[in-house]
């Protein structure tokens, strides 16, 4: 095996245009805010802390989303992904695959269930929990729903300003639209403490756990929900007492959780739905035309993962380019270790001649 060694590999970087997306991604939800809010007629002034870090983070979030999609096998996987799912002859049946993609591995989680139950019930509690939370928060820290009394206990729910069902102020309805945030608090916090007793004791993961990347960010979700619950406290059963301070110190652990969010492993939240197109890709991977060993004639891998391997190996700055001109990849896996066996033992007899 000659010339199977490596060129120094490529780490050049484009910041231009993830620069540009995440300004404009900024700009696009600033726009949103002031639009959703009738010209801000019906924004919280006293959410503007939320506001500022919510639009910050999600340009940082677009940003360092572009930064991944420069990543050779990830812009080999994105672009493959779309060409196959935009596919003229097989579009219905690539919804249909989307569709259950999202169901059993977003939505259920069940390629967890299948490794443990426990972590299958911490990641449902933490993701149901963190999407309910977001999608009831957002909404109303960017004035797009708000609720203004009608009538002497009555509240009128507004969806960027038209008027959606009146609640009784004391009826069932009410009450849980009013407390969902402490429920979803509840369930990020049982998922938290589920996820941090794995950390403790489970020896795989503490072989491999660091603290800012395993950690942190439980503890930070945890932060925030316990103090969102002392608001509920506070306001419910002790009067108000410190309720200013509990806000401030609600509002600084959401600001640090979000601007964490884009750089920490927090991140994985926004790169899990690129998984759709993986599974199509290793679907259809299996129907294309398969590849034959050069060496034994064995079908081992479709001819499209292998172009694409190719191409992202040789962006990384490989070289697997054999004496006869043939790459290392057009081979099996059974028939690379033969090779490589031939190569070592060809190594072995000529430093045996050499001493």
């Amino acid at each position: 095996m000659e010339g199977s060694g490596s060129r120094s590999i490529s780490t050049d970087v484009d910041y231009f245009r993830p620069t540009v997306y995440g300004l404009a991604a900024s700009a696009v939800l600033t726009l949103l805010v002031v639009v959703g809010s009738r010209s801000l007629l019906h924004y919280d002034s006293a959410l503007f802390g939320y506001t500022v870090a919510s639009v910050a983070a999600f340009g940082a979030i677009v940003f360092r989303y572009a930064i991944w999609l420069q990543r050779p096998a990830t812009r080999a996987y994105w672009r493959r992904g779309w060409q196959l799912f935009l596919d003229r002859g097989r579009i219905g049946g690539n919804f249909g695959t989307a569709a259950k993609t999202i169901a059993t591995n977003l939505l259920e989680q069940r390629f967890i269930f299948k490794r443990s139950r426990s972590r299958w019930l911490m990641h449902l509690l933490i993701m149901w929990g963190c999407i309910f939370s977001a999608a009831i928060t957002f909404p109303l820290v960017f004035g797009w729903i708000h609720f203004e009394l009608e009538g002497a206990r009555g509240y009128r729910a507004y969806l960027f300003g038209f008027p959606l069902q009146t609640m009784d102020g004391r009826g069932l309805l009410a009450w849980l639209t009013f407390h969902a945030l402490d429920f979803t608090a509840l369930m990020v916090i049982a998922g938290c403490a589920l996820a941090i007793h794995r950390r403790l004791y489970d020896r795989g993961a503490i072989a491999l756990q660091q603290f800012l990347l395993d950690f942190v960010p439980h503890l930070l979700l945890i932060a925030i929900s316990v103090s969102g619950l002392m608001l509920t406290a506070s306001s419910l059963w002790f009067e108000g007492y410190m309720y200013s301070f509990i806000s401030l110190s609600h509002q600084a652990l959401v600001i640090m959780t979000l601007f964490f969010l884009p750089f920490g492993k927090l991140f994985h939240i926004v790169q899990r739905p690129a998984s759709i197109g993986v599974e199509l890709y290793q679907q259809r991977a299996r129907e294309l035309p398969q590849a034959k060993c050069r060496r034994c004639g064995v079908e081992f891998a479709s001819e499209m993962w292998l172009g694409d391997l190719k191409e992202v190996v040789d962006k990384l700055g490989f070289d697997y380019t054999m004496a006869g001109g043939e790459k290392l990849q057009d081979y099996c896996p059974r028939c690379k270790r033969i090779l490589r066996g031939l190569a070592y033992a060809g190594l072995a007899d000529k430093t045996d001649r050499v001493f």
